[in-house]
């Protein structure tokens, strides 16, 4: 980390940040071992030898289902905030007599 920021880095500081990071990697080996379970069952279906570990596929599988659901998850509190805004900003719009007639 040196490298990184040319300053030294506390101890505590490390251990705080992997206390941080631990619930996030934990999550990922769980994605993980589904990914392997859902690999497994199509490769049984292909009649292809089932794999006994977690390999770079399945955490690349795991982080994009991941990702995907916390896009998802933040899209749909975006989405939410947006449109609540949205309503703010047009009660804020002076109304106009002309509504629904097209001007030429």
């Amino acid at each position: 980390m040196h490298q990184l920021t040319g300053k030294e880095i506390e101890k505590r500081a490390v251990f705080e940040l992997i206390t941080y990071i631990e619930p996030q990697i934990d999550a990922l080996i769980k994605q993980s071992e589904k990914e392997l379970e859902e690999l497994n069952q199509l490769r049984a279906i292909q009649g292809v030898y089932t794999k006994q570990r977690i390999d770079e596929q399945c955490i690349r599988q795991a982080i994009k289902h991941i990702k995907i659901e916390h896009d998802d998850s933040l899209s749909s509190i975006g989405g939410e905030q947006e449109k609540e805004i949205g309503e703010k900003n047009e009660s804020n719009l002076p109304k106009e007599e002309n509504q629904g007639v097209e001007i030429i």
